[in-house]
């Protein structure tokens, strides 16, 4: 019998196990390897998606935010995205799959967008070559309280300007002034007192009567500006030719009602004495000339649209002791609009309401490229419902009150849309 070598087999016998352990340890490498680059995978895509949300999240809050100041609807897209690229490495933006989606909803007040990108670069590429992700952000402008009183003139000095012991009360409503004058755009000087839920200047202000003190805001858009020009061309009122040319002026006992019938009145028309009775619904026109409320005279109509177009001399008089009781119309054209003018009529001196009679507009008052003065003894607006100052600029003196006010309901009373004031942003979940 052979003799057996007992070292020899325990030697072969320990390759062999060598050999059997290393080939257990390279099949077991590679699920550990694909598990671990699964992880790091899934770490670089979650990276990847934190960075796409907050340039999205702050994108859309960036819109919104502007969306609060600037009823504009030309440029938010463009922030959105300007700012989700400026947040965004250059790696991750070469990867997005197409340009970001954004959508402005301004009924809702609402900024969104959706973001596709495709993660290859961040990969392994043990499991799979590319990972797209979808990433969603919203913001919503919160509703503030609507703007009763503005200025729109971009630079000038006193834009609004309360003068004297004249009180100003914005009963439920904000002013705003757009000047961007660094001292004086919001002015103040006297013992009267402007009082409103805020007062927001996009310049500097003077004057400490103010309740609550004025804060800093961004410009708003003339919120009534391309409807106007819209109704303007509908009724096509540059060509419409003159109904009425120098009438004589009014002048009959306190309590005789004269009816004035819708229409085009140029050379103006003078109310001296007796009450003029507009036609319920009518536009009218004065062209070339002013409306011109005196002492005894009076004004009443309601559902009415008054409009201002022509030369220098074209303007709204009312004298102290004037009576004016209107309210604008509730539908159709200049919806909302009880005394409006032409952009390119701009006359010599301010649109003038001098208190001491009964000032009743029931609307807007809408001067876009005028200035509009209201001085005197007395109240004005202290009766009407729902009366709004939109103008180029505003000068408040003497020692009356002007009271203007803009329910959180006013879009019911036929009211055109108004920018808001003390509006918060936030991100939607």
């Amino acid at each position: 019998m052979a003799r057996v070598d007992k070292t020899s087999l325990l030697g072969n016998f320990r390759s062999n196990t060598r050999g059997t352990i290393a080939v257990m340890f390279g099949a077991s490498a590679v699920p550990i390897a694909i598990a671990a680059s699964v992880a790091l995978d899934m770490a670089n895509v979650s990276d990847v998606r934190s960075q796409l949300q907050a340039a999205a999240d702050t994108a859309v809050l960036a819109a919104a935010t502007r969306m609060a100041g600037n009823a504009d609807d030309s440029d938010k897209e463009a922030i959105a995205r300007t700012t989700f690229d400026a947040n965004l490495s250059a790696q991750l933006l070469a990867e997005l799959k197409s340009t970001p989606a954004i959508v402005v909803d301004f009924p809702s007040k609402t900024v969104s967008m959706t973001v596709e990108v495709t993660t290859g670069t961040v990969l392994t590429r043990l499991v799979t070559d590319e990972i797209t992700l979808h990433v969603n952000a919203s913001a919503t402008v919160s509703k503030g309280t609507p703007i009763c009183m503005m200025a729109l003139h971009p630079t000038a000095e006193k834009s609004i300007h309360m003068q004297g012991t004249a009180d100003l009360i914005a009963d439920g409503c904000a002013v705003h002034v757009n000047s961007k004058h660094a001292d004086k755009a919001l002015y103040q000087n006297g013992t009267g007192t402007g009082s409103a839920d805020s007062f927001c200047v996009h310049g500097g202000y003077e004057g400490t009567n103010f309740s609550p003190l004025p804060s800093h805001c961004y410009v708003e858009q003339d919120p009534i500006k391309e409807q106007f020009a819209a109704d303007w061309a509908t009724e096509n009122i540059d060509g419409l030719p003159c109904t009425y040319s120098d009438l004589a002026q009014i002048n009959t006992d306190a309590t005789t009602t004269t009816p004035l019938a819708p229409g085009v009145y140029c050379g103006g028309l003078s109310i001296k004495k007796g009450i003029v009775q507009l036609e319920a619904g009518g536009l009218y026109v004065f062209r070339d000339g002013p409306l011109y409320i005196q002492a005894n005279g009076t004004l009443k109509g309601e559902n009415v649209a008054i409009l201002f177009t022509g030369d220098d001399t074209t303007r709204l008089i009312s004298q102290a002791g004037a009576n004016i009781i209107t309210s604008a119309r509730t539908s159709g054209t200049f919806r909302g609009l009880a005394f409006a003018q032409d952009p390119n009529s701009v006359p010599a001196s301010p649109n003038l309401i001098i208190g001491g009679g009964n000032i009743e507009i029931n609307g807007i008052m809408y001067f876009p490229d005028q200035a509009l003065k209201i001085t005197g003894n007395g109240e004005v607006g202290t009766n009407a419902a729902q009366f709004a100052i939109i103008a180029y600029t505003i000068e408040i003196e003497g020692n009356g009150e002007l009271r203007i006010k803009i329910g959180q309901n006013y879009a019911t009373t036929g009211l055109p849309d108004l920018p808001e004031a003390q509006e918060v942003v936030y991100l939607n979940e």
